[in-house]
């Protein structure tokens, strides 16, 4: 039996993560592959808080900024570790 048959995801299917930075959240979501449905296979969201203050001073929040890149650090990590064969970043923000 092969590895991802073990874990219950289909054979010759590999995993795609989508990591969306917002201004509050940082967000990723494991699928298993490209399709028109594709099963969640990991879905995880940090609150950061990037956009605090950031109309009042026109800059983002530099602890904001720390938790963003940790959280980043830890998707690629468990990007990797589900074997994603691809992964796609988006920024994305309240209108």
């Amino acid at each position: 039996m092969v590895e991802s048959e073990a874990q219950g995801r289909l054979p010759g299917i590999h995993p795609v993560s989508v990591i969306d930075i917002g201004s509050n959240s940082v967000r990723l979501v494991i699928y298993e592959g490209l399709n028109r449905a594709p099963s969640v296979l990991f879905n995880e969201k940090v609150l950061c808080g990037l956009g605090k203050g950031l109309v009042a001073t026109g800059r983002m929040d530099e602890a904001g900024i720390a938790r963003a890149l940790a959280a980043l650090k830890r998707f690629r990590a468990l990007s990797e570790q589900a074997r994603a064969s691809e992964m796609h970043v988006l920024a994305t923000a309240a209108a």
